[in-house]
């Protein structure tokens, strides 16, 4: 799950540059317009080196904007979320964004609307034999914020080189919460993940919690695996099926 992997599933609230880095600060500019228009990731969830769940996020252009869209689960955990979020083609500016997070038998449900300079919604808590407990949500956003929830399309989509690195502001939507985040390409590697090995593009995600490593298939420009930094855990491109 695109939250999960980016913030532990989001249950916690939240900068290493490579040397002779370059710092692009008209990465928006440079994005690929092909890619912007569409395209899916689907990897396999690994704990401690073991299949348990999956993650499917994926994006399509509408009119002037794009929709991204998150489907994850670690199933030893009981944790699922599901996602709609909807951004700006132009410039990635957040347009609203709407999760539902299951652990064990509760699940959370973000709404989240955004008009420039502010992120206004509210988070409601369903607990089996409790009353349902809401609370607004409400966070200043400078300009050029963009959310935690894009990130995978703009390591996607942006043909970064070793030594390349840009910089912004995220909002982390179930956090609440605004980080300063770099994404820097530091080294060539070839990987083996259950599909296969890959000679891939290592992107390092730096800023916001936890950090992430983010392999793109050089060949393809698929993301095939993200490890998830401080825990045992790895999203990995899944052998074919037989």
């Amino acid at each position: 799950m695109q939250n999960y992997c980016l913030a532990a599933f989001g249950a916690a609230a939240l900068l290493a540059t490579p040397a002779h880095a370059q710092s692009l600060t008209d990465w928006r500019d440079q994005l690929d317009p092909d890619a912007l228009a569409g395209g899916e990731i689907y990897l396999e969830l690994q704990y401690e080196g073991e299949a348990d769940g999956f993650m499917r996020y994926g994006w399509q252009t509408d009119g002037d904007e794009i929709a991204i869209y998150d489907r994850t689960m670690w199933a030893s955990h009981e944790i699922y979320e599901t996602l709609e979020t909807r951004i700006r083609l132009a410039d990635l500016a957040p347009v609203s964004s709407d999760i539902r997070f299951h652990q064990g038998g509760n699940y959370y449900v973000f709404d989240i609307d955004f008009e420039p300079g502010i992120a206004r919604g509210r988070m409601q808590a369903v607990r089996p034999g409790q009353p349902d407990a809401s609370q607004p949500l409400a966070s200043e956003l400078e300009s050029g914020t963009i959310l935690r929830a894009s990130i995978f399309l703009v390591a996607s989509a942006l043909p970064l080189e070793v030594g390349d690195s840009i910089a912004f502001n995220w909002y982390a939507e179930m956090g609440n919460a605004v980080a300063a985040v770099t994404l820097s390409a530091v080294e060539e590697v070839t990987i083996e993940t259950p599909a296969g090995s890959f000679a891939t593009l290592r992107l390092e995600q730096r800023g916001g919690t936890p950090a992430n490593d983010i392999f793109i298939d050089r060949q393809s420009g698929d993301i095939v695996r993200i490890d998830v930094g401080g825990q045992p855990m790895q999203f990995v491109a899944p052998a074919a099926a037989e």
